[in-house]
């Protein structure tokens, strides 16, 4: 079927197709569906044409890599949420109320797809054609797969604020058009964002009206006073994020937002995540495949709705890796000057991409580089060993290059016996050289972290 929704044509409300309004008296309609939790996730194909559908690149905390279309989208489909998202802002016609359902339903925003996808691929996009009056339509089926197409013919605005007259706002109708994603019907009531029309420069439909919040209740149920909330992230080093909030159980899933353009909607879930502090927060690590998004907690000792808890923006930037640390310095070598030790790469276990580089050491000479987690001080021929104090491990051996440099690919998964390296470790390096007259020295000592 097709959900549409209409603007006045001369001032005067046209009809909306499928529809029938025998009944004048205000309130909501459902749907006969609804959408299981394995179903709350919505992406958006971002193929607009006109400038107004993707000018907004102003960057807002809580809606995190976002722009244009696709932060208005975003906007469109968490107002339906059971709590705020994050703290209600992002868009100023509601300061601090964005999210309002208060229902046991709350949406994950899985990024962008590059595709149209069908039924049950939950994609917003754009269709071709001029249709008379029809602005959007969500195509739906009674088991709850859908699919939300803008015709693009229109005069699309993407905000964040008001809109000019002559524009449509992109945010209203994504908020109507996942109402019908979700399971509500055209309401009868003029003000509701369920309303089947809406006028140009209008963006009250933004909002969802008291009328909408009572049919996503009597959809979903009230929100249960045991469902998991999300009150705040704090970011950590080591790719880790703390999350805070009640309600959580004693065996979790943390659902992300996967990388844009990976996978078929599905939430990025890691599973098995326990709490502390009587429900209050949860440590987890962020998958490698995260991006900036939404996060949300899952109580799987819960069922329903009521398992899941509200979206919260987390912006994945804001996780830090520790930097590079020096642990000594070493003796000039014989070409008069310290060697020096650089490491190359991401810090990223998964991508494996460490470099070990040494530099000003003499050439053509042999060598090899050394790692280990002590950092003691012992003298060795002409340098100082900084590694000294526990268990270090030999790389292989190389020649030192004509520029005075030596490097080695450090390969995560060939690693010698005991030396294997996780993330959330901190090692340390050094390279060891023979020296032009038949001694040895060694560079300065790096330490350097390994994350997710």
């Amino acid at each position: 079927m097709k959900a549409s929704i209409l603007v006045p044509s001369a001032l005067a409300l046209v009809a909306g197709l499928g529809f029938t309004f025998s009944n004048t008296s205000e309130g909501y309609a459902l749907l006969s569906h609804s959408l299981s939790t394995a179903q709350r996730d919505f992406r958006v194909y971002n193929t607009f044409i006109n400038s107004g559908a993707n000018n907004n690149v102003a960057p807002d905390t809580q809606f995190p890599g976002a722009q244009g279309a696709v932060m208005a989208i975003w906007k469109g489909c968490i107002e339906w949420g059971s709590r705020l998202h994050g703290n209600g802002n992002g868009d100023s016609t509601q300061n601090g109320d964005l999210g309002s359902g208060g229902a046991n339903f709350d949406a994950t925003f899985q990024g962008e797809a590059n595709y149209v996808g069908t039924l049950g691929d939950n994609i917003c996009s754009t269709v071709s054609g001029t249709p008379n009056g029809v602005l959007a339509y969500t195509e739906i089926n009674g088991s709850g797969s859908w699919r939300m197409r803008f015709y693009d013919s229109w005069n699309w605005a993407d905000g964040p604020g008001s809109i000019s007259g002559s524009q449509m706002d992109m945010q209203s109708v994504a908020c109507h058009e996942y109402g019908h994603a979700l399971g509500m019907d055209h309401s009868a009531n003029a003000q509701a964002t369920m309303a089947p029309a809406i006028g140009n420069g209008q963006t009250s439909t933004r909002s969802i009206n008291f009328d909408d919040i009572a049919g996503v209740q009597a959809k979903y149920g009230v929100a249960g006073a045991n469902k998991p909330i999300v009150s705040g992230i704090t970011s950590a080093v080591l790719g880790q994020i703390t999350i805070t909030g009640s309600n959580f159980g004693a065996n979790n899933e943390v659902w992300f937002t996967r990388q844009n353009f990976v996978g078929t909607g599905t939430p990025l879930t890691v599973g098995g995540v326990a709490s502390t502090n009587g429900g209050t927060q949860i440590v987890v690590s962020v998958p490698n495949d995260a991006q900036s998004g939404d996060v949300l907690v899952r109580n799987t000792s819960l069922s329903g709705g009521v398992s899941l808890s509200n979206a919260w923006p987390f912006d994945i930037s804001s996780i830090q890796c520790p930097g590079q640390g020096t642990v000594c310095t070493g003796f000039p070598n014989s070409t008069g000057a310290t060697g020096e030790l650089y490491i190359f790469g991401s810090q990223n276990v998964a991508a494996n991409d460490t470099v070990l580089t040494a530099a000003a050491v003499p050439a053509n000479q042999f060598g090899l580089f050394v790692y280990g987690q002590g950092s003691g001080l012992l003298p060795v021929s002409n340098g100082i060993f900084c590694l000294n104090g526990s268990a270090f491990y030999r790389l292989g051996i190389v020649q030192t290059t004509i520029f005075q440099t030596a490097s080695y690919n450090l390969d995560l998964n060939n690693l010698p016996p005991g030396g294997q390296i996780s993330a959330g470790q901190t090692w340390n390096f050094q390279f060891w050289h023979r020296e032009n007259g038949g001694v040895s020295n060694f560079t300065d000592a790096v330490s350097y972290t390994f994350c997710n």
